[in-house]
């Protein structure tokens, strides 16, 4: 067996940190529903402040779109500009994404209805499902990382 040539093991490196980051990507997929399943199977809830959860509701939407932008837009420049390396702004980014299916566990918890958790935790979902990482967006963000 030959050993890997020097221009090989940088590719080899990068499809490595691309299946960390693909596992990773899985882990905070289920992590929104092992939050749904703990909602559905919690029982002893507090009862409700319809004010309240009406209040956190718009609260937690008017901050869930920062973090979505974040997630999608703001950190992915914001690294670029600051070399910060792939598999760092990516977990940045799936962690701003993830704060969003917390808003909904938070919800839950203080009681409000299933459906409004359900919504921030399939959002959550849905936004860290659509950020899978590619061979792509490395080469991009490392294209982006070495610009003077």
């Amino acid at each position: 067996m030959t050993p890997p040539t020097p221009t090989s093991r940088p590719h080899d490196q990068l499809r490595a940190q691309l299946l960390v980051l693909r596992i990773l990507w899985f882990a905070f997929i289920v992590t929104q529903f092992v939050f749904a399943t703990v909602l559905t199977l919690q029982t002893d809830l507090p009862p409700p402040d319809p004010e309240q959860i009406d209040l956190m509701t718009a609260l937690f939407a008017a901050l869930a779109l920062p973090a979505a932008a974040a997630s999608l837009i703001i950190i992915p420049k914001i690294a670029a500009r600051q070399r910060v390396d792939f598999l760092s702004a990516t977990l940045l980014r799936f962690a701003a994404a993830e704060s969003i299916g917390v808003f909904g566990l938070v919800l839950g918890f203080s009681g409000a209805d299933h459906l409004r958790a359900f919504a921030f935790l399939g959002a959550a979902a849905l936004l860290i499902l659509i950020q899978l990482p590619t061979e792509e967006q490395l080469q991009r963000h490392k294209t982006a990382t070495q610009r003077p």
